[in-house]
């Protein structure tokens, strides 16, 4: 697994299967839009200096999935993290070494000391990913968001830059 900037090749890609209620189901954004409002998102992200996004790409150049650090404050070197991986590569482990490579390129090559992210209560596979990079629970945003048909707590998550498990 590598992470790469999004090309313009990638939006079609990025659209088909973001828009997944599978993967959606996990996240906040959860109406599909046509690919120039993906075109639009990712041209929002090369334009900040608080965003900074990519693709996780296999080792053999497959697209897999999306990643990045948003929300980047340069006073308190800190962002919020953020990813998702496409159905067809869950429970592979690629979220979790995703996440830890993310990580490692935040603080080592962005100066950040902080990371920080939010996980839906009932994504069990996203909190151990989140776990065995060494992120803690923080707090619980209690019924802060609507799932399945029901109010669902949101885990607030952090890592600091000597907390990560390089493994």
């Amino acid at each position: 697994m590598r992470l790469r900037a999004i090309e313009e090749f990638d939006l079609e890609w990025i659209n088909e299967h973001f828009w997944n209620p599978n993967v959606t189901r996990f996240l906040v954004a959860v109406w599909p839009e046509p690919i120039p409002g993906t075109r639009a998102f990712l041209e929002r992200i090369r334009a900040s200096n608080e965003s900074v996004g990519l693709l996780i790409e296999s080792h053999a150049g497959e697209p897999v999935g999306v990643c990045g650090l948003e929300s980047v404050v340069a006073r308190t070197r800190a962002a919020e993290l953020g990813i998702w991986i496409d159905e067809a590569f869950w429970a592979r482990g690629i979220g979790t070494d995703a996440v830890r490579t993310l990580c490692r390129f935040g603080f080592r090559e962005m100066n950040l000391a902080r990371i920080a992210l939010h996980v839906y209560d009932f994504n069990e596979r996203g909190i151990r990913a989140y776990q065995k990079v060494g992120f803690l629970e923080e707090g619980r945003l209690r019924r802060d968001q609507f799932v399945d048909g029901r109010n669902i707590d949101v885990i607030v998550m952090g890592l600091l830059a000597d907390e990560l498990v390089d493994a």
